[in-house]
């Protein structure tokens, strides 16, 4: 799977990191586990048992007639501890390293891969989505590596060393460790394939009311003057309701698994007491060995107390996991085709026909525009004019043939066809940053006068110099603080700080006031033999200023001189 490889590649630089993390978690759990073999020794010594063991043996032969036993004891312990609290601190650290490095490189790699979308997948994909595929899944894939996968790491390595350790002692006393487990680890199977549904129920009922409580609050005054209130009411109490089933759904089932784990885990110690105090009185163990099996049971049920918690989390994990991996599923769009000089800007269709989502919109597409011509594009609502130019630019598929100059269209690197074409559409695309900056974004050293220079030709510097700011004054999200039509000049402006071969005005002067239009469009046509204009509109009004008139009607063009 395409987000697999994704998680792996974004941890390919770290793999030094993940083995040095992985050694640590070793030697970590097995100090941990190796302190109640300590203490059972120095338990057993006291008792006067004969125990061995090499390395405690060496210790006490070295140090222990020098600072006495039961010091030795305590020195011992504390280098462990201290040693653990060091291991503990590095392994800390270098896990925030990888997760800090991971987390960067996902949501990296994942914006690359929105910016790269294919216009129709883009489009058909609701924004609220791919933004939540790229922020709040990769935090839920991340709080569970970051939380999660260390401490099931260490609950197995802590297992693991624990069973060791207690084979070697006796191995009836881990046969029940071992059979606590897989009644644990059974129990949580069945437990997570239960809640699997349940919490996509749930992650989709809270969505329907947060997409609810958006669209009301945008949408409010329209409400209030359409009197949708109680409409709307009863919609948000039934999405509401459906919520609260699936919550209650989901307490019904961690209960029972919490009760039943919990009961699980309590029948452990006694168990192994009990087995423990058999074989004591049997000479089989000793004391110190009941000390090591209690300390043990005590550890690995303990591990097991938050499991419930880790499911959970698993399955957000697995949620975020499927929407990441449909994201990646996506088309992009290739750009891997060879760099080609565009010489001649000539556009021809040729027996073209444009597809939309498989369906065709426009057909038999036969036509000319040459370089430098001034063309108008006209049609009714829904004919297909920005569609068919949108093609031009790389946005649709197509049969037959389109091509600038001698070359297809569908064998040109998209950045290359990108660099010689300039579509402005009719809703206005700016970020939420100063007049100056939006304006550029192209150019980004653009001299101030040049800038200045541009807006008078647009008409927007008059509109500017009004705010208090001027250029630096910021305009909101969408650029709100402006007008439509000035958010229309000011994306012209924008297009002109670099302005190239082909200039496509896709209604782009229809929320401009008839006066300004005027004065633009005039201005605009004053520019000869520069740039190729092709304007789309409703305004059929305008035919008799440009050379070309493209009609679309009924999935065809007509082309005729204006």
């Amino acid at each position: 799977m395409k987000f697999l490889k994704t998680i792996i590649s974004s941890l390919k630089h770290t793999k030094l990191l993940i083995l040095i993390f992985l050694v640590l978690s070793m030697i970590l759990n097995y100090l941990v586990t190796y302190i109640p073999v300590i203490i059972q020794y120095f338990i057993d010594i006291i008792l006067h048992i004969d125990v061995k063991n090499i390395i405690l043996d060496k210790l006490v032969e070295l140090y222990g007639k020098n600072v006495g036993f039961i010091t030795l004891i305590c020195i011992t312990l504390l280098i462990f501890q201290i040693t653990i609290i060091i291991f503990t601190y590095f392994r800390d650290v270098i896990k925030t390293k990888i997760i800090q490095e991971f987390q960067n490189e996902m949501k990296i790699k994942l914006f690359k891969h929105i910016q790269n979308l294919t216009y129709q997948d883009f489009y058909n994909n609701s924004l609220a989505d791919l933004v939540q595929n790229s922020s709040d899944d990769v935090n839920n894939i991340v709080k569970f590596i970051e939380n999660w996968l260390t401490y099931i790491l260490d609950i197995v390595l802590v297992i693991i060393f624990a069973i060791v350790q207690l084979v070697n002692i006796d191995f009836r006393l881990s046969s029940i460790m071992i059979f606590l487990s897989f009644f644990i680890i059974l129990a949580s199977v069945i437990y997570y394939k239960k809640s699997k549904d349940v919490i996509q129920k749930r992650i989709e009922t809270q969505r329907k009311i947060f997409s609810k409580m958006n669209d009301n609050f945008n949408n409010l005054k329209f409400i209030k003057l359409n009197n949708l209130q109680q409409k709307e009411e009863k919609e948000f109490e039934k999405i509401v309701e459906e919520n609260y089933k699936v919550l209650k759904e989901k307490i019904g089932i961690d209960t029972n698994y919490k009760i039943g784990v919990e009961h699980i885990v309590k029948l452990g110690p006694p168990f192994i007491f009990i087995l423990s105090s058999i074989l004591y009185s049997l000479g089989t163990i000793t004391i110190g060995s009941i000390y090591i099996t209690l300390s043990y049971s005590n550890k690995i049920t303990k591990s097991f107390t938050d499991i419930s918690e880790i499911i959970e989390s698993l399955n957000l994990f697995r949620q975020s996991y499927v929407r990441l991996n449909n994201l990646l599923e996506l088309m992009i769009e290739e750009n891997d085709k060879d760099d080609t000089e565009i010489k001649d800007t000539k556009i021809v269709f040729k027996n073209a026909n444009i597809i939309v989502n498989g369906s065709v919109i426009l057909e038999n597409l036969n036509f000319e525009i040459n370089s430098n011509e001034e063309v108008i594009v006209v049609g009714s609502t829904g004919s297909g004019k920005s569609i068919m130019l949108k093609t031009l630019i790389g946005f649709y598929e197509y049969t037959g043939s389109i091509k600038i100059g001698d070359i297809e269209i569908r064998n040109l690197n998209r950045k290359d066809i990108r660099e010689n074409i300039c579509l402005l559409l009719q809703d206005s695309y700016l970020f939420s940053r100063t007049i100056a900056e939006n304006i550029k974004i192209l150019v980004p050293y653009m001299p101030y006068e040049e800038m200045v220079s541009i807006s008078k030709f647009f008409l927007l510097d008059n509109d500017v110099q009004k705010l208090k700011d001027g250029y630096d004054s910021k305009i909101g999200k969408k650029g709100i603080a402006l007008s439509k039509g000035q958010r229309q000049r000011l994306v012209l402006v924008r297009a002109f700080t670099k302005p190239k071969k082909v200039m496509i005005f896709d209604d782009s002067f229809s929320a401009i006031d008839r006066i300004n239009k005027k004065k633009i469009l005039n201005n605009l046509m004053s520019i000869k033999d520069e740039f190729t204009k092709i304007i789309i509109t409703h305004d059929i009004g305008l035919v008799q200023k440009f050379d070309k008139v493209i009609f679309i009607n009924n999935k065809s063009v007509v082309v005729r001189k204006a």
